[in-house]
């Protein structure tokens, strides 16, 4: 007996030793967790309606561990990052739409200047130490080439700025929904105990330009400029050192920026491409000029050496006829368990030639030792160039790629460019990307662009130094503070002057600089119509140019009977489908695939009518109604009796949304004309329900 109490203190003193050895750090994060998810739930009146729970962990590129909380309910999510010190550092606030409820956008309810206290109110809660440190970058200002006023939502931008000096690498983005003045999205990326130093003593612009014209080196490359219908190469003179800015008080050449690496990307021609049709499909199969459907999956099954987990599950053929181009889109699915993931694969339809591939289950591997070293991958990498693309193996250059290490550093993949030479010139945006797994030594990414274009001779150009006094000659140099890439965990912040326009190119025969963003505004600016003086739609034709794109012409043409093409492209910006005139194809996809369009309706130059609009419009709001009871709808158009009996529900409901107003006649069977579209489109984004 006595043996027995001895044994049952001494197992409990063993106990209590054990439990008080056990390190506390994970209850402690339990209970700070607990804290955290609470606290976000009150600042954001996260309710009983959000009924579904999730939270996960992960790194960023600077090591630090983010916790993803997210809450989901009926058609709703809320997604909150927290870091490791319980900040918030993002937010996003969404409503999805559904095929019976799609978001159809309206005119903004609130201004921007409504907007923008909003987003500081919102900052201000969060963050209240850091209002007097940040400035309003107007997203106008940032973006004014490629978009107008966002239907969807006013984004905001603020730069910290320190000494009356702008810091752009700590910065907040948020967004604010422009008919509730709600904030939707919110992120910052800012940080602590920074030493700045100060203003004084600081050399001028010119100095600074002087120093940065004696240190910075020019590439020549064949360059491609891309048109509306085709792309031209033309040589052209490049900054090299993109990172090399100047140090405002020693004059000295430091590297603080980021630099600028080859690019892969696929031409324009695969971006305008439609869905071929089966029938179309096996005359291009049965005739050998395309690889079947089965060649084309296998090629991408076999090298990549993906295994029995992967399977190929669906194909897509895509074309421009009028060009001769024909892509296969494979969709390839990874099945691990009760888990899939899927990514879509691009494939030269004609040649065979892998265009683009992505891995979708092999990222996750950063936690894992290493297996392979960079030697060893980089063979991989060229294996991989010789069997896919054999003749075009000896027309590349490998190219070291110095922002791997800040990129791709603590994630364990080893990311190889090779870059195409003709005349021995590089030539931009052709050759292979390739990033493969320093675990594993599979293919994460795979990336390949090859233009089919004659490059005239490397004759008769300007030399260097005077494509650098025509790039600096009207250039502007941008006094701000930098974080220094040598030691940059060390956060060495520096005063420098910067090259704003570093990354134009200078035109090596014509001798001037090369700037598309000129070109592209003047062709999204707001059109001064000449001929809307005496439309009835002229007040709509020029508010709706703050929202929308209209016609590309420079001239309106109000009376002109619209095309079935053109209607869509203002219908599908009332919508979330971004447009700038060349997405034609893509619209007609999306809209097929909504049940806005169907197939057999498909015919870009045809003329719409006017009860054929309403259809459309309606289909896209999801209010079609049910066939074979157009009777049952009391329309007061002294013509009722010659609309459809298949579209008076859409006559009816659209008269109820306020698309369509009152009158004695409807003209059914009209066609529809530029601005009657116009009215039609402005009455959609004007109305109150």
């Amino acid at each position: 007996m006595e043996k027995l109490k001895f044994k049952s203190v001494m197992f409990a003193m063993v106990l209590a030793l054990l439990i008080s050895c056990i390190p506390l750090n994970g209850f402690a994060e339990e209970d700070s967790l607990s804290k955290n998810i609470q606290k976000v739930k009150t600042l954001f009146k996260i309710g009983e309606e959000y009924e579904h729970f999730n939270k996960h962990q992960y790194d960023v590129f600077n090591g630090k561990n983010i916790t993803n909380l997210s809450w989901s309910g009926q058609n709703r999510h809320i997604s909150v990052d927290v870091d490791e010190e319980g900040n918030i550092i993002g937010y996003w606030k969404s409503e999805y739409s559904t095929d019976k409820n799609p978001r159809i956008y309206k005119f903004p309810k609130i201004t921007k200047e409504q907007g923008e206290k909003a987003a500081k109110d919102f900052i201000k809660k969060l963050y209240p130490d850091i209002l007097d440190k940040i400035k309003s970058r107007d997203e106008d200002e940032l973006y004014s080439t490629y978009r107008k006023d966002n239907l969807r939502e006013y984004g905001y931008s603020f730069m910290r700025i320190e000494n009356d000096i702008l810091f752009n690498e700590n910065n907040v983005y948020i967004g604010v929904d422009n008919q509730t003045g709600e904030v939707t999205s919110f992120n910052i990326n800012w940080e602590k105990d920074l030493e700045f130093p100060d203003a004084q003593g600081v050399i001028s612009k010119e100095e600074a330009k002087k120093v940065y014209k004696n240190n910075i080196d020019l590439e020549l490359l064949y360059k491609i400029k891309e048109t509306d219908k085709d792309i031209k190469p033309y040589l052209g003179y490049n900054i090299l050192d993109t990172d090399k800015t100047v140090d405002a008080k020693t004059k000295d050449i430091l590297s603080t920026s980021y630099k600028s690496m080859y690019s892969i990307y696929g031409p324009i021609s695969y971006q305008s491409m439609e869905n071929m049709s089966i029938e179309e499909e096996s005359k291009l199969i049965d005739s050998k000029k395309i690889i079947s459907r089965k060649e084309a999956g296998g090629k991408i099954l076999d090298t990549f050496k993906l295994g029995e987990e992967y399977e190929v599950n669906s194909h897509k053929l895509k074309g421009n006829k009028e060009k001769d181009i024909y892509i296969w889109e494979v969709m390839v699915m990874k099945q691990v368990g009760n888990h899939g993931s899927g990514t879509s694969a691009t494939i030269n339809a004609k040649t065979g030639e892998i265009i683009d591939f992505s891995d979708p289950g092999s990222w996750r591997t950063d936690e894992e030792k290493a297996k392979y070293s960079k030697e060893e991958l980089l063979e991989k990498a060229k294996e991989i160039i010789k069997n896919n693309s054999p003749e075009k193996y000896n027309e590349v250059e490998y190219i070291e790629d110095e922002n791997e290490d800040l990129i791709y550093g603590e994630n364990n993949i080893s990311n190889f460019l090779f870059i195409r030479k003709v005349n021995g010139v590089k030539v931009e945006s052709n050759g292979f990307r390739i990033a493969l797994s320093n675990v594993t030594g599979s293919v994460l990414s795979y990336n390949y662009n090859w233009s089919d274009l004659e490059f005239e001779s490397p004759n008769n150009l300007i030399e260097k130094d005077k494509a650098k006094e025509i790039l600096l000659e009207d250039g502007e140099f941008d006094l701000e503070y930098q974080i220094e890439n040598k030691e940059k965990d060390k956060k060495n912040i520096k005063l420098v002057y910067d090259f704003r326009d570093k990354h134009l190119p200078v035109d090596a025969k014509k001798a001037e600089v090369i700037d598309n963003r000129k070109e592209l505004e003047e062709k999204l600016a707001i059109k001064e119509y000449k001929d809307i003086e005496n439309s009835f739609a002229k007040n709509q034709i020029q508010k709706l140019q703050n929202y929308i794109y209209l016609f590309q012409e420079d001239e309106f043409k109000p009376k002109q009977e619209i095309t079935q093409k053109e209607f869509f492209q203002l219908l599908a910006q009332t919508k979330d489908i971004y447009y700038i005139y060349e997405n034609q194809n893509r619209i007609y996809e999306r809209f097929i695939h909504e049940g806005i369009l169907k197939e057999e309706e498909k015919n870009m130059e045809a003329k719409v009518t006017r009860e054929e609009a309403i259809m459309y419009i309606i289909r896209a709001f999801g209010q079609e109604p049910l066939d074979n009871i157009g009777d049952i709808y009391k329309l007061e158009f002294d013509d009722a009796d010659k609309i459809s009996t298949n579209l008076r529900g859409h006559i009816a409901i659209a008269k109820g949304l306020g698309i369509i107003s009152e009158g004695r006649n409807f003209r059914p069977k009209d066609n529809l004309t530029r601005e009657e579209a116009v009215v039609l489109i402005y009455n959609i984004l004007n109305r109150d329900i």
